[in-house]
């Protein structure tokens, strides 16, 4: 690897080990004497509930013994998220023989419809729901574990697979630790996007790109996102590995069905967006079987809660699990994969103070962070977000409705409309505004208008007025403001040319009585912030050494690789295949 030179079948192919994933591996062994069976009556019974994404079916059959098999014959939970959950909970099921079972973290909303089918199908069977519910699984009383290993690795999502596949096959002994009860974190969440260029893949699509103008292009995003912090070398590896890591991606069994653009506009229009089937949790699950047929042992509910230092070098870390253990693991090698800290409101707002009223899908807390501070890494708190604002009249207002006109909190246009989103939110931001308007256009209302027209019935930051002076003071904005604004839009609209932003023609639509403001809700995808890296993804001091031992990669660490001028969708999953992978190489020399 020249790392420094240029869906319903969720029944997972390897069965989980239950001592190790799913419950911190520490639950007592089922009961081995036979019991009276509570499950009543045996036969297959089926149930169906609502799960996080849509329905869930399962079939659950009964023997003479209790709780035979539970199949999911048909859902669309996410791979990674529900289906993981619905073979944590089988397993115990089958095991324990029991309905007491805990929802998996992460997987909440799957866990508890995957439970009430099961009970449904038992009470069908006529069986004792109450004996069942009453029966508790026991735990061996906590205690203090220590394990060894080679590598550890902190974090399950793309970086966090990347790096402990890539370890194994190194034939590194490894673990892998998860916070959460389910594997993947944000990436298998994700449509399995992953940005490259020069590939084997565009080679198919007949697409002609190179790893040296995909490193030009991430160095103008650069210069236009006045970023500081960006390290063009960093960059380099980026991009001159990409076409290595699509592959091995590739190698590994992973399809991708097309490569598109991220825009219209230069440099996004170049198509590297290689979209893989089965989204996120599909190259997510299929990293995981392979690390489990490597040997690697998987934790899940095990969160770091400290690095262990002896000197200059971090030789492990102490972890703790569901069951209440306190666990010492020592490792040759830390790699810190644990996401960055979109979710934890206290240290976005420590960065962007004025950033108050948003939605977050985000799932990582800051545990990097918090863990890389108790070794004296050096971290980079940067005021750069990604933003994505949708209205909320319909969300995708807001995406790629290049028709739309958009105004900041004080009336006025801002923005090629077709421009990429965060193109769009930084422009905003750098403006100081953290919110934004759609004004609707003919064009526009004419392809939303039910969902507008609902969202203004039901009084859900829409508006509408016969004329702009009535709709302005609805918004909080000067009507001589936005009076000019829409005047001089709809004169460069009659004129078929945009002499203000460029925006191409075919997306110039007049805005007319009624007129109609959308409020666009910022949605914080993710930050940008984390552990300071070198070029091997060793995390670096305050003092600018290396601290040994210790490494980080993906959004735990990619303050140095990702600005508010992302290129595009899975140049996130990029960042974490490769510095996992380069982090994982240099640990295991």
């Amino acid at each position: 690897m020249k790392l420094k030179k240029k869906a319903i079948a969720f029944a997972m192919a390897s069965v989980l080990t239950l001592s190790l994933v799913g419950c911190g591996g520490t639950s007592a062994p089922a009961a081995t004497e036979p019991e009276k069976s509570l499950a009543g009556k045996p036969g297959t019974y089926s149930a169906t509930t609502t799960g996080h994404n849509g329905p869930l079916k399962l079939e659950l059959t009964v023997d003479e013994k209790g709780i035979k098999d539970l199949k999911l014959v048909e859902s669309k939970e996410t791979l990674m998220v529900g289906g993981f959950a619905f073979d944590v909970l089988r397993q115990q099921m089958l095991d324990h023989q029991t309905l007491s079972l805990d929802s998996v973290s992460g997987a909440t909303v799957s866990s508890r419809a995957i439970m009430a089918a099961a009970k449904d199908a038992l009470t069908q069977a006529g069986a004792d729901i109450a004996g069942l519910e009453a029966k508790k699984i026991e735990k061996n009383a906590p205690g203090q574990l220590t394990w060894e290993t080679d590598i550890l690795v902190v974090g399950a999502g793309m970086a966090g697979m990347s790096a402990t596949l890539q370890a194994a096959e190194a034939g590194a002994d490894v673990i892998l630790v998860e916070k959460r009860g389910v594997i993947g974190g944000t990436s298998a969440l994700n449509a399995g996007y992953v940005y490259g260029a020069g590939t084997k893949v565009q080679e198919e699509f007949k697409i002609n790109d190179s790893e040296e103008q995909y490193y030009q292009d991430l160095l103008g995003l650069t210069e236009v996102a006045k970023d500081k912090y960006i390290d063009s070398n960093l960059l380099k590896i980026m991009a001159f590995n990409s076409a290595e890591n699509i592959q091995w991606l590739v190698d590994k069994g992973i399809k991708f069905y097309t490569v598109d653009p991220a825009n219209i506009h230069p440099p996004r229009s170049t198509p590297r967006i290689h979209k893989a089937e089965g989204g996120g949790s599909g190259i997510i699950k299929t990293l995981y079987d392979k690390a489990l047929a490597l040997g690697v042992k998987v934790y899940t509910n095990t969160p770091v809660v400290e690095l262990i230092k002896e000197g200059d070098r971090v030789v492990g870390a102490k972890a703790e699990d569901s069951d209440g253990n306190e666990i010492t693991i020592k490792a040759k090698s830390v790699i810190l994969t644990s996401g960055g800290y979109g979710k934890n409101k206290d240290m976005v707002k420590e960065s962007n103070p004025k950033l108050t009223d948003y939605t977050n899908s985000n799932v990582n807390e800051g545990d990097t962070i918090i863990l890389g501070k108790g070794v004296g890494a050096d971290i980079i708190m940067k005021d750069a977000l990604l933003m994505h604002h949708t209205a909320y009249a319909n969300r995708g207002i807001g995406g790629e409705s290049f028709d739309a006109l958009y105004v900041t909190p004080e009336g006025k246009r801002f923005v090629d409309e077709s421009t990429y989103f965060y193109w769009r939110s930084r422009s905003l931001r750098e403006q100081g505004f953290e919110d934004m308007w759609t004004i609707a256009t003919e064009s526009l209302y004419k392809t939303y208008k039910d969902s507008i027209d609902k969202a203004i019935e039901a009084g859900s930051k829409a508006f509408k007025a016969d004329t702009i002076e009535e709709l302005a003071p609805k918004m909080n904005m000067d009507p001589a403001a936005l009076k000019k604004t829409i005047e001089d839009y709809n004169k460069m609209v009659e004129a078929g040319k945009d002499t203000e932003f460029n925006k191409p023609a075919q997306y110039l639509s007049k805005v007319t009585a009624p007129y109609i403001g959308l409020d666009m809700k910022g949605g914080l995808v993710d930050t940008t912030g984390g552990l300071r890296a070198n070029e091997n993804a060793q995390v670096v001091d305050t003092k600018g050494n290396v601290i040994q031992g210790l490494y980080a990669a993906g959004s735990a660490a990619w303050a140095q690789t990702i600005s508010q001028e992302y290129e595009g969708s899975g140049s996130a999953m990029l960042q974490g295949l490769t510095f996992g992978r380069v982090a994982a190489e240099h640990a295991t020399k």
